[in-house]
């Protein structure tokens, strides 16, 4: 799993980058694993914030298509329950973090890689941008948090139809939408400087406002995890789930 990331330190700011550009940084299980284990290492090791972000010009196209048939071709009927439980380990490893995340995003933020940046506490990103809730368009429902995190940030009627009829919306849409902070021509750089600033302050009290802020949001995540899991788990197994994936895939390759 070492080769999933991409880390560096920059004084007091570590820079987690998903490490798959020839997939676009789509993710795996194991993306989600490495992602967790690096966020949790962050904060054992003293950092003071994090930037999230990916190698190459995208931050991440979602869930790796080739790897979610391999795992839904599978005989096991928990597999894909397994597959979900990964990815909001890593959500709820970003959302409790004592440590700042500032999520610096470029090229595609679609499906769970845009669902990821939500649930990062400042969000910077490219006017190249481009976000979509692409779920629907697999025959799924929205996975990795965003049905909790998304009506937070937009508004319930706003969510729905970002989920619904997954527009691809632009920097200018998602910044108008508050769903980026701010809009930079070099996301990483800005990101960084944003860490630095948050790294600087008095950490305890940081901490302890992401804490509060994010209990403010009420709602149960883990509740919501639980029902997104069983659900996606039901569409992962659905003709429609399938044959959008293959299609993808042929379409990719």
């Amino acid at each position: 799993m070492d080769d999933e990331l991409a880390i560096t330190d920059t004084g007091a700011v570590r820079t987690i980058a998903i490490n798959r550009p020839d997939r676009l940084n789509a993710m795996t299980a194991d993306t989600a694993q490495a992602l967790e284990l690096a966020l949790r290492a962050a904060a054992a090791d003293g950092v003071g914030a994090v930037v999230l972000t990916g190698v190459g010009e995208h931050f991440s196209s979602g869930g790796d298509a080739h790897a979610i048939l391999e795992r839904i071709g599978r005989p096991d009927d928990l597999a894909p329950l397994d597959l979900m439980h990964a990815f909001h380990r890593l959500i709820e490893e970003v959302w409790n973090s004592r440590l700042p995340v500032v999520a610096a995003v470029s090229g595609v933020a679609y499906g769970g890689g845009f669902n990821l940046a939500l649930a990062c506490d400042l969000v910077v990103c490219a006017e190249n941008v481009r976000f979509c809730q692409v779920f629907l368009r697999r025959g799924l429902v929205p996975d990795v948090g965003g049905a909790w995190l998304l009506p937070r940030v937009v508004g319930l009627q706003r969510a729905k139809e970002i989920m619904l009829l997954a527009p691809e919306l632009s920097a200018v849409d998602a910044h108008e939408l508050g769903i980026v902070n701010a809009i930079a021509d070099d996301p990483l750089a800005h990101a960084t400087s944003l860490a630095t600033r948050l790294a600087d302050g008095p950490r305890l009290a940081t901490a302890l406002t992401k804490k509060l802020v994010n209990a403010s949001t009420a709602g149960d995540l883990h509740t919501s995890l639980e029902l997104e899991a069983v659900t996606q788990a039901l569409t992962l197994r659905g003709k429609e789930a399938r044959g959008g994936f293959e299609k993808f895939v042929r379409k990719s390759d």
